[in-house]
This record gives C-alpha cells, structure tokens and sequence, in this order.
C-alpha cells in the first residue's frame, strides 16, 4: 500500500470552498480509480487558518500515475479554482510505503 501525503492551507473565509472542492471535484476522480484504497483529510486551525493534510492510501504507484499522468506521481494535481482558495500549498507531495497498520 502507498500512502500519498500532501498539505495546503486556507484562510478561514476559504476554508468551506476547499471542502467543497475535495468532495465534488477530487473524490469522484479518487473513486474511478481501481487502486484507490481511501482518503483522510486532516485539518486544523492555526493562526486564523486552516491547515489541511490529505492523506490518501493507493494499492500501486501505477494507480497513482493513473490519477496524475506518466511520470507525475511526486506533483500535486491541484485545479486553477483550488489555487484560489488555498493561500498555501504543497507543489509536490511524498508517499510512503504502508508497513504497519492498527486499526480498532
């Protein structure tokens, strides 16, 4: 399992359209993946914003070329409305391979 890890930050006032975003824009692109495994989106205010980390977990790094074309896997896909909204973001995300998992 790969987990994809990548960060952004928003203004309070913005903080609402990025969540709408995610849901309406990056989720369904997540879903028609078949090596898609699952999505956390963390956040937390900090300084009068948001931060947010999206943590996403893909069976292959295949699936991940599949979601952001050949030979992009280390950049952030990050639409032109998405910019606008987040006041800081991660150009490049890392992953990380998956060796322990714990769940209750």
């Amino acid at each position: 399992m790969i987990v994809r890890v990548w960060t952004g930050t928003a203004l309070e006032e913005n903080a609402e359209e990025y969540r709408r975003q995610f849901a309406e824009v990056y989720l369904p692109r997540f879903r028609a993946i078949a090596g898609f495994r699952g999505v956390e989106v963390l956040e937390r205010i900090h300084s009068a914003r948001i931060e947010f980390v999206v943590i996403s977990r893909w069976e292959t790094m295949d699936a991940i070329n599949e979601y952001t074309g050949p030979g992009r896997a280390e950049h952030a896909v990050i639409e032109k409305e998405t910019r606008e909204a987040l006041e800081v973001y991660d150009d490049r995300v890392k992953h990380f391979v998956l060796v322990l998992e714990e769940r209750r």
